[in-house]
């Protein structure tokens, strides 16, 4: 349980600290390198989070509704590309998020260590938090989306949830690599396009990209 109360420039020390440091994975992590980081005692660390473990996952539940908000925020503002087909939503979605990794890799990489190498009893409390964000940005993003451009013997939900695996495949593939600022922008879009397109070609009616 966290304190009620807090000095939020504190907690958002905290927050920043916990990114980096956590992005080393959560045995790794120190909670002194913590603390030293965000420039506050450990007693007020723990007077604020509790343990260890509350806040790892109040680390993670801000990382990822920061990446949300600033992935719909990008996508809602530019009103002439929220029309379209949704393989070109979620195309588009996915080099939103993408060009995100490119400018906070710390944050990326925390997400992406946070998932895979976390105690397992931790990661079954993620995945809860991941699946009711998942649902909600779901819901924002595919308001209004028109479906019929995929194939009518196929499902709807299921082509959504295998564009979605996919596009998850991708985003993990990424997060691996060491370096993110030093990849060729113009070939990791032009590879991840050709994989959407022999989705559309598979589920959809064979309509070119929308551009």
């Amino acid at each position: 349980m966290i304190t009620p109360g807090m000095d939020e420039e504190k907690r958002q020390r905290i927050i920043e600290a916990g990114i980096e440091e956590f992005g080393k994975g959560y045995a790794l992590a120190s909670t002194n390198e913590i603390v030293r980081k965000a420039g506050v005692s450990k007693g007020l660390l723990f007077h604020y989070f509790g343990s260890k473990k509350n806040l790892f996952l109040e680390v993670f539940k801000e990382a990822t509704v920061k990446l949300q908000e600033r992935l719909l925020s990008s996508h809602e503002a530019d009103q002439e590309n929220m029309a379209g087909d949704i393989f070109h939503l979620l195309t588009r979605l996915a080099l939103i998020k993408l060009r995100l990794f490119q400018d906070e890799p710390a944050l990326y990489q925390f997400l992406a260590t946070a998932i895979q190498d976390s105690p397992d009893e931790i990661r079954q409390e993620l995945q809860v938090f991941i699946d009711s964000a998942a649902e909600y940005g779901i819901g924002r993003l595919l308001d209004g989306i028109e479906l019929s451009d995929l194939r009518p013997d196929v499902d709807p939900v299921k082509a959504i949830k295998l564009i979605q695996l996919v596009m998850d495949g991708f985003q993990q593939d990424y997060l691996r690599r060491k370096d993110l600022a030093s990849l060729d922008w113009d070939k990791e879009v032009a590879e991840f396009t050709e994989y959407m397109d022999i989705l559309r070609k598979g589920l959809g009616r064979g309509q070119s990209e929308p551009t």
